[in-house]
């Protein structure tokens, strides 16, 4: 819980200035490979859409895919109660189970740095992420991610305007061992 508390008065410190909010849907997409133990490799792909509704309410839709066959999607509603922070809720469907699927997320963005993270939970049980990024230049973010199975720290490499190239490596809390991700992510 202290490293939690911790990670979010970095991330608010991090978040010095407001960035510029789109005026039309927003289309994100990511692929990534981890590689969970020697000689295995899970893909996986994602794709996150979202707009404004009106004032500081919008909505989101998250798809979710991996090469083990897991597949899930949902959305809802979000509100931005300031310029720099977004949170949302969602529920939605997956592959498994009962196959209901619900979710949290929040969003802190600023010019030099961000803060963000999804919960949710399902008939597969429980899963979220953590992300905290540093803009140490244009071009190079550093920071942290945590996941169900770990955290460690987190490289980003902007490639334009639109794309990201990003890695991770991650210690597993369960048997200490470290995995791999690398990721890229394009918004249209």
């Amino acid at each position: 819980m202290k490293a939690r508390l911790a990670t979010s008065m970095l991330a608010l410190a991090v978040l010095a200035a407001e960035p510029a909010r789109a005026d039309g849907p927003n289309l994100r997409i990511e692929a990534s490979v981890q590689r969970p133990q020697a000689g295995k490799r899970i893909t996986e792909t994602l794709a996150w859409v979202d707009g404004p509704i009106a004032g500081t309410v919008g909505w989101f839709v998250f798809a979710y895919q991996d090469s083990e066959g897991y597949r899930e999607i949902f959305g809802g509603p979000t509100i931005r109660p300031l310029p720099w922070l977004e949170l949302g809720l969602g529920m939605g469907r997956e592959n498994e189970g009962n196959r209901h699927r619900r979710s949290a997320h929040f969003s802190m963005d600023g010019e030099i740095g961000s803060f963000a993270g999804y919960f949710e939970n399902g008939a597969s049980g429980p899963a979220h992420k953590l992300y905290l990024n540093y803009w140490a230049g244009p071009s190079l973010g550093i920071g942290l991610m945590e996941d169900f199975s770990g955290r460690g720290p987190r490289v980003v490499l902007r490639l334009g305007e639109k794309a990201n190239l990003w890695g991770a490596l991650l210690r597993d809390r369960a048997d200490g061992a470290t995995r791999g991700i690398a990721g890229l992510n394009y918004q249209f």
